[in-house]
């Protein structure tokens, strides 16, 4: 009897265990905030194309220092990591089927005009945006099986909303934009430092 593991599944479940370091989350929650600064950057009345550029270079240096912090911190453990097999949680399966549930029932009302977008008429910017960060979180729990980037994903499109419930009760400015933006990256990154935290504690190396 062959008890060898093809060399493809050790590699598989090596990816997703050095992902627990916690820093794509650290990563998403600092795209997230990034974002929010927009409608503070457009009331100095900065020119739309140097404001693309500076925030274009920003999302690319987010992105560098997270990979080069993945090669500092996370790479060398790569040698001491006990590889495990991740399935699927009933949580994990639960998160994930509202998520594509509430991207469908969101987008069908957009696109087919159903009557569920007009009691939804008052959230026309935060549900697109809620969604389009939404999507890709869901994804990323998907392909890491981290039910906790599906848990993201519902919780920046409740946050949005609810800011921009508050914005139009004169509560917040800019359509709550900044605000819900800085909540929900600054959950997720504390998330993200909790989880390198113990991975940092779990794996250590000379």
């Amino acid at each position: 009897m062959n008890a060898q593991i093809p060399s493809r599944e050790i590699r598989q479940r090596l990816m997703l265990t050095i992902h627990q370091d916690g820093l794509l989350d650290i990563l998403a929650g600092l795209i997230i905030a990034t974002f929010g600064t927009i409608p503070l950057i457009d009331r100095t009345g900065m020119n739309p194309g140097v404001r693309s550029v500076i925030f274009l270079t920003t999302y690319l240096v987010e992105v560098l220092v997270i990979m080069w912090l993945k090669q500092r911190i996370t790479m060398p453990r790569t040698g001491v990591v006990q590889l495990s097999r991740k399935t699927a949680s009933p949580l994990a399966r639960t998160l994930l089927v509202i998520n594509i549930l509430l991207f469908l029932l969101f987008a069908g009302s957009y696109f087919f005009k159903f009557s569920l977008w007009e009691l939804f008429g008052s959230f026309q910017l935060s549900v697109p945006l809620g969604l389009a960060f939404m999507v890709p979180l869901t994804a990323a729990g998907i392909l890491l099986r981290a039910y906790r980037f599906s848990l993201y994903g519902l919780l920046v499109l409740g946050i949005y909303m609810t800011g921009e419930y508050l914005y139009h009760q004169g509560v917040l400015g800019e359509f709550g934009i900044p605000v819900s933006s800085f909540i929900s990256a600054g959950i997720i990154i504390t998330t993200g430092v909790l989880c390198l935290r113990r991975f940092l504690r779990t794996y250590r190396v000379e």
